[in-house]
């Protein structure tokens, strides 16, 4: 394992440390709920959803939380304005979690943001995400906004490598006027940003993904993290293994394939960790019972490495202390 030279943010949000130097503060682990298709939701435009398993969803990666000892976050990934405002009243009625606003649709997104401010709710909630496709108007909202953490995501379509991804923060790379980053906290009031990468297909980028996450904790010192799942669950050649090595029922993909699928998909939340990161998006929040133990894993690992070999102190809570009987 290995130390930035550089010093390393930690932000708190809603009582969750983030950041910091590898070994120093347990992975921040954020499953997602009411994502496309999620078998809970009913009407995912109106925001109709099974509460009583969503409840169960939330509370059983609660309960995962406090048996490894890693921090959470929710990510709420809603379709309209209405469902992100029901979906986040929900979450936040339930769970003293901090969470993520996301979507494919902008106004969803500033409706959440809008939803925040109204109730109080600014605190907890992390903006998902500041990039590239953003407009003047999206932006403009979230300057208005009284949200102090998002996400910065690193996606440059002109250039996918680790030095297009920098160019992004640091210059804007021809989409914004200035770097992101200044953008973020200079123009936005964005005081707690956290880098994404931009996962990328495996094969088309995914190496420059994760690498490029620790130029940026390198150079900035800003919590980074990937949801690096997506990488597996898009990879043509493992959809063709599952295909041909499982059938698929009722109930889904049965068969050795699809436990290959599973494994490739819940395994890969341990590359960021090794890589020095500090949270992971780990995709359905129902994988928590798997996620949590295999990422507590190398987080005492990482922990025990950063202890020996460079003095630096682990703080609670961390797998370190829970998972050592």
């Amino acid at each position: 394992m290995y130390l930035f030279d550089r010093k390393q943010d930690v932000y708190e949000i809603a009582g969750v440390k983030i950041g910091g130097q590898p070994g120093e503060y347990a992975t921040v682990l954020a499953g997602t709920i009411f994502y496309a298709k999620h078998y809970i939701v009913e009407d995912a435009d109106k925001g109709i959803f099974d509460k009583k398993e969503a409840e169960r969803l939330i509370k059983m990666q609660e309960e995962m939380s406090d048996i490894t000892g890693n921090p959470i976050m929710v990510q709420i990934f809603s379709e309209s304005p209405e469902a992100m405002e029901k979906e986040i009243e929900f979450c936040a009625d339930i769970s003293d979690d901090p969470f993520l606003i996301d979507s494919t649709v902008a106004e969803a997104k500033i409706a959440g943001m809008k939803y925040c401010d109204e109730v109080g709710l600014a605190d907890r909630a992390i903006y998902n995400s500041i990039n590239v496709s953003c407009s003047k108007e999206e932006l403009e909202e979230i300057k208005n906004s009284k949200m102090s953490a998002a996400i910065l995501l690193g996606f440059n379509p002109k250039d996918s490598t680790v030095a297009g991804k920098m160019d992004l923060m640091e210059t804007g790379a021809g989409t914004f006027e200035k770097g992101m980053l200044h953008l973020a906290r200079e123009d936005l009031g964005i005081t707690k940003p956290l880098f994404d990468p931009a996962t990328l297909p495996i094969g088309a980028g995914c190496g420059s993904s994760c690498l490029s996450g620790f130029a940026v904790k390198a150079k900035y010192g800003i919590p980074v993290g990937l949801g690096i799942h997506n990488a597996p669950s898009a990879w043509t050649w493992l959809k063709k293994y599952r295909k041909a090595h499982a059938k698929k029922t009722e109930k889904g993909w049965e068969g050795i394939g699809a436990e290959v699928f599973h494994l490739c998909d819940v395994g890969s939340n341990i590359i960021p960790i090794l890589l020095g990161q500090d949270y992971v998006l780990y995709g359905p929040i129902e994988n928590a019972p798997l996620v949590f133990p295999l990422c507590g894993m190398i987080d005492m690992i990482v922990a025990e490495a950063a202890q020996s070999e460079h003095g630096l102190q682990t703080n609670e809570p961390h797998p370190y202390f829970k998972m050592s009987e």
